[in-house]
């Protein structure tokens, strides 16, 4: 069984685009280099040791959040074996061995050899302690992966879950949009540790105390004659590796779709007909509907939690660093910048449900379902993003920004909704059903490049606004303030007007391929490939985002077509 599961991975991964895997096996290989350069080129043990301890507990964090930020549900997922008459365990195991048969886990192997090379210089025991832990520890971190995304997965059925993995994506997006800071301090800090090591104090001692030092650690007891407190630790170590692998066994375990039950309070009857807070038209009876998927969707849930604690990482960032205080106030901006990343691909994350925008469109329905999703993530976005502009506002004690943050809230927000609902009608990118979702990537298909139209697109929409801050910062007078904020205003309600006229223009007559590409991959229209007619930049869009899907279709057919080939020519 578990030979055929690799097999069928492998058998996978040639029928598949290569995408960001070659880049991730080139970066790796880097790292792989850097690590062991660590290990054999630094000459002073005590700072060799140091850096050791840094760079594996860098494995061990990146071995984490590595499968979250590539979606890294494996090639094979547990849901494709559910309906198959085969013991549940056993498919465990092979999901699980087919895990260590990849170039990952082989850097991440390769990387903790390292330990071997530190150890070697102590003589023969050493080395060999160190490179049973080694194993030991490559292996847990190969399992600790499996284990952080499948309890993501599982967490996304509850709401503590979704706020659980709100946090990690948004520590993940605060790093990369502060990624500047972090690379300076990394900068100067590398200098100083080849220099000096790291001094004895609570750093330290919590990188000994990480899973990922303890093959080191033992290699150094042994080396100092203390084999029973080597062994202990490589005891401990195993003992960890038994619970990641009862861990993993138990989360990659295929099981059947449930349908779970809604708990709450019955819906409104007044609520869905309109005669509540919302008017009895279609548009009111879109924003209904998307507030619901908004807070009952997990995977809406989780990118509205995401912006969220993106802007709290961020704001206690800016806090920490004394010249970088007044920033902190525009931690709700943030929020609603990320509003725009986490709604690019609304109608993608539908899935089918498409299918009744197609059968009920009439002269008024394009027009009612793009405002009504924009007046939703308005609704939905505009309580979080005064939740954290108001405490960060207080804590940086910049008062003099609060009317810059009044004009740049609604201009951003209002670009940011008319972005998103843009992009998610132009770049459709199909995820994994949502009667099939597991992971917390799953709603999401290809949307890297959904990522970067956004941002471009709102960057653009806030010009007149950004000017108007350059313009009204340097002079704090009452009537500079008010007028930067009406610009900020009417900048973002132009925005969403906008945008959303461009989304509605474009949609009219297509929502039948925004379904296609959804159920089927590819337009029915005249283009290359099923890829959509040439009319235009946004078009183009299109047929960038469908790109891939076609691309993967034509192998697809190559390879059949050769399959087929070399059977007619055995026949033969």
């Amino acid at each position: 069984m578990d030979r055929g599961m690799i097999a069928l991975k492998f058998a996978m991964l040639r029928n598949s685009l290569p995408g960001l895997r070659a880049a991730g096996w080139v970066i790796g290989g880097v790292l792989v280099a850097v690590t062991w350069a660590a290990a054999v080129l630094v000459p002073d043990e005590g700072i060799r040791r140091s850096v050791l301890l840094l760079v594996l507990a860098g494995w061990l964090v990146g071995g984490m959040v590595g499968p979250v930020l590539m979606s890294g549900a494996g090639v094979l997922r547990a849901e494709y074996f559910a309906l198959l008459p085969l013991p549940r365990r056993v498919v465990a195991r092979g999901l699980l061995v087919s895990v260590f048969v990849s170039i990952a886990a082989g850097y991440v192997l390769l990387a903790q050899g390292s330990v071997v090379a530190h150890a070697a210089r102590g003589g023969v025991v050493p080395a060999l302690v160190g490179a049973v832990g080694a194993v030991l520890a490559g292996a847990g971190v190969i399992m600790l992966s499996r284990v952080v995304y499948g309890l993501l997965g599982a967490a996304m059925q509850s709401r503590l879950g979704i706020q659980i993995a709100g946090v990690q994506f948004g520590i993940m997006f605060a790093a990369m949009f502060t990624g500047w800071m972090v690379v300076s301090v990394t900068v100067e800090s590398v200098a100083v540790l080849l220099r000096r090591g790291l001094a004895e104090g609570p750093v330290l001692t919590v990188l000994e105390a990480l899973p990922s030092s303890w093959p080191l650690l033992a290699a150094d007891r042994a080396a100092a004659g203390d084999l029973g407190g080597a062994l202990l630790l490589l005891g401990a170590l195993a003992a960890l590796d038994a619970v990641l692998l009862a861990a993993a066994l138990a989360l990659l375990v295929p099981r059947p779709g449930r349908t779970a039950r809604r708990r709450g309070r019955p819906r409104s009857p007044a609520l869905v007909a309109g005669g509540g807070l919302l008017p009895a038209t279609q548009t009111g009876a879109v924003i209904g509907k998307e507030i619901r998927q908004w807070r009952r969707d997990p995977w809406r849930a989780l990118e509205s939690s995401t912006a969220l604690w993106t802007g709290i990482v961020i704001g206690t960032l800016l806090l920490l660093v004394d010249w970088a205080r007044p920033g902190a106030a525009f931690a709700g901006v943030i929020v609603a910048f990320v509003l725009g990343l986490g709604g690019c691909n609304l109608y993608g994350q539908d899935g089918t449900a498409v299918w009744q925008n197609v059968v009920g469109e009439d002269a008024t329905s394009v027009r009612s379902d793009v405002r009504g999703r924009q007046w939703a993530m308005l609704l939905v976005f505009a309580p979080r993003v005064l939740a954290v502009t108001v405490p960060f506002v207080v804590l940086s004690g910049a008062w003099w920004t609060v009317p810059l943050v009044a004009a740049a809230i609604p201009a951003v927000m209002g670009a940011a909704t008319g972005a998103a609902v843009l992009t998610s009608a132009i770049g459709v990118s199909p995820g994994v059903d949502p009667r099939r979702r597991v992971g917390p990537n799953d709603a999401n298909g290809n949307i890297g490049l959904h990522v970067w139209v956004v941002i471009l697109a709102t960057s653009v929409a806030v010009a007149p606004t950004v000017v108007a801050l350059v313009w009204g910062a340097p002079r704090p007078a009452p009537v500079t303030s008010t007028l930067v904020v009406v610009v900020g205003v009417l900048n973002g309600l132009g925005a969403a007007w906008l945008l959303g006229r461009v989304a509605v223009a474009y949609l009219a007559g297509r929502l039948p391929d925004v379904f296609s590409r959804i159920r089927y991959g590819r337009l029915f229209t005249d283009g290359p490939d099923g890829a959509g007619a040439d009319g235009g930049l946004l078009d183009w869009v299109a047929r960038t985002t469908l790109r891939g899907e076609v691309r993967a279709r034509e192998m697809k057919q190559e390879e059949r077509d050769k399959r087929l080939a070399r059977a007619a020519a055995t026949r033969g």
